[in-house]
């Protein structure tokens, strides 16, 4: 009889399993992340100086802690 496990320590992740091997590749991959979520947070901070109140509410945010978020900068988690 086969037993397949469905705990999470006893399977390789995705990630784990698509890890590359050379530490290069690793940092490349590491800065290109980094990279990528730098430009979502500029992109969403930007657009939400764009949303109206009506949309602002939708979300759970005042016009005035919309404005506090749009203009911390993009390193800022």
């Amino acid at each position: 009889m086969t037993y397949i496990s469905s705990h999470p320590a006893q399977r390789p992740t995705l990630l784990q399993s698509r890890l590359p091997q050379s530490p290069l590749a690793l940092v490349v991959i590491t800065a290109a992340n980094t990279l990528l979520t730098w430009d979502l947070r500029r992109r969403t901070r930007r657009q939400l100086q764009n949303l109206t109140d009506t949309e602002l509410q939708d979300i759970g945010l005042t016009r005035d802690e919309a404005y506090t978020e749009a203009r911390r900068l993009f390193w800022q988690g």
